[in-house]
């Protein structure tokens, strides 16, 4: 659905970024990163952490194309909007990550112990060459 659907329906809004603002979003997914690297952290939260700096870079990605998601279902909306932002050679890592939000979902709120060790490190490794595609594109300050 194009970005102009999405935002017929309601599920994004019009929105003015700046550099200061996708600066913050940058200062909180440096932060999960070097969260999610520090040693004895649970997969779980590994997992968890590695997906959110994603989602976040995501989330400037949109904001940077003028649009900002409205607060329900905003993890599944911001990852549908980037279909249409990047390319289909880049639509692998979106379906992972949108598979990834419902994993993270279930470790927040149901599960312990959902996620091993390698799903951890795989999640962090992906999210790592998402957010430095990410940053070639919008060149955060």
């Amino acid at each position: 659905m194009a970005l102009e659907n999405w935002l017929k329906i309601g599920k994004i809004v019009k929105h003015e970024t700046s550099k200061e603002e996708i600066s913050a979003i940058f200062g909180v997914v440096g932060r999960c990163l070097k969260d999610a690297s520090l040693p004895g952290l649970s997969s779980d939260q590994k997992y968890i952490l590695s997906y959110q700096a994603a989602f976040e870079t995501a989330l400037a990605l949109l904001y940077k194309n003028g649009y900002k998601p409205i607060k329900t279902g905003h993890h599944y909306t911001v990852w549908q909007c980037l279909k249409e932002i990047l390319v289909k050679e880049q639509h692998k890592a979106i379906l992972l990550f949108e598979a990834a939000a419902k994993k993270r979902s279930k470790l927040s709120y149901d599960i312990a112990g959902l996620a091993s060790q390698q799903e951890a490190n795989e999640m962090y490794q992906e999210a790592v060459k998402f957010i430095e595609l990410i940053k070639e594109k919008i060149k955060p300050s």
